[in-house]
């Protein structure tokens, strides 16, 4: 039942639908707490985070994500601890403190291989790669980008192809090679279009950025 829910707030959230994401995660988290329901409760409160993310509010990202984090260690699920500190790095990555996103991405990176999984390792690989650029660590970003992809091939991982080409555009303008980061830029579009969705709110930043840096050099 619970399962059946998220996936619907999920699907809003990925649509670009913040309002309605809200409302269902806010009716999840609710439910859950009823219920006693540790994995519903985090998953709830994790998009609240997400949806918080996507306007900016990372004060609430950090505190229902650390909220998050408590329910998943005291119900001693380390599986639960995932999307947490996930976000936790996000909220650091955003908030310009990339040795601490950098730690976090690290810690999760080895939960999720720990876990086995693979999709959200390679995904976690890619994002430490941004917060490595904001950094200054452009060859550290392409190895982290290049092992990315390298998880990501042969595996089923639609979801996950639109950024993985997002970073191809990301790559090309680091080598100031514009015209195909506009290129790969234009595929991750028409990618994310195909899908029905909408980039996850700190992908929306970096793709608004490298939008507005190849404006510049047009």
């Amino acid at each position: 039942m619970f399962g059946v829910a998220y996936e619907k707030t999920l699907a809003a959230f990925r649509r670009g639908d913040n309002v309605e994401a809200e409302r269902l995660a806010t009716a999840d988290v609710a439910a859950a707490r009823a219920e006693g329901d540790a994995a519903a409760l985090v998953d709830g409160l994790c998009m609240l985070a997400r949806v918080a993310l996507r306007v900016g509010l990372l004060g609430v990202v950090e505190d229902r994500a650390h909220e998050a984090l408590n329910v998943a260690e005291a119900a001693r699920d380390r599986r639960l601890r995932r999307m947490p500190l996930h976000l936790q790095a996000v909220a650091a990555r955003m908030g310009g403190r990339y040795g601490e996103a950098r730690a976090l991405y690290l810690e999760s990176i080895r939960l999720n291989d720990e876990l086995g999984e693979e999709r959200m390792a390679a995904a976690e690989h890619r994002n430490l790669a941004y917060a490595e650029i904001h950094a200054g660590n452009i060859m550290r970003a392409k190895e982290l980008f290049a092992e990315a992809r390298r998880r990501a091939e042969g595996r089923d991982f639609p979801t996950l192809a639109p950024y993985l080409t997002f970073d191809e555009a990301t790559v090309a303008a680091l080598d100031s090679d514009y015209v195909t980061a506009a290129a790969k830029l234009q595929a991750a579009d028409e990618q994310f279009g195909a899908q029905g969705t909408v980039p996850d709110p700190d992908d929306a930043a970096e793709m608004r950025d490298l939008r507005q840096r190849l404006s510049a050099v047009r």
